[in-house]
């Protein structure tokens, strides 16, 4: 089982890694910061998460610390988005 949940971890990462490109597209265009840096920290922590709940066979503590990590990943993740996507949102309010 923690196989499957190891792979559907690493699908995140290809996800964040798409945002990271567009986000840094974005960014140029726009002329931000270089927020986009906080993804490939989140893919970093992701990817820690994945080997460390494929690792739980070995020993069931490393589930834990895994969803920590992963838990980080996405948080760092979450925050880049709203930096660069959170006008979409307004746009969306405004109507």
């Amino acid at each position: 089982m923690s196989y499957i949940n190891a792979v559907s971890i690493f699908m995140f990462i290809l996800i964040l890694y798409f945002l990271c490109i567009l986000s840094k597209r974005l960014g140029e265009v726009l002329g931000m910061k270089k927020y986009y840096y906080l993804y490939y920290i989140g893919m970093v922590f992701t990817l820690v998460a994945s080997v460390m709940i494929t690792l739980t066979i070995l020993n069931e503590k490393l589930q834990i610390v895994g969803d920590v990590f992963f838990a980080l990943g996405l948080t760092l993740a979450l925050l880049a988005s709203i930096k660069y996507w959170g006008w979409l949102f307004k746009e969306i309010i405004r109507g």
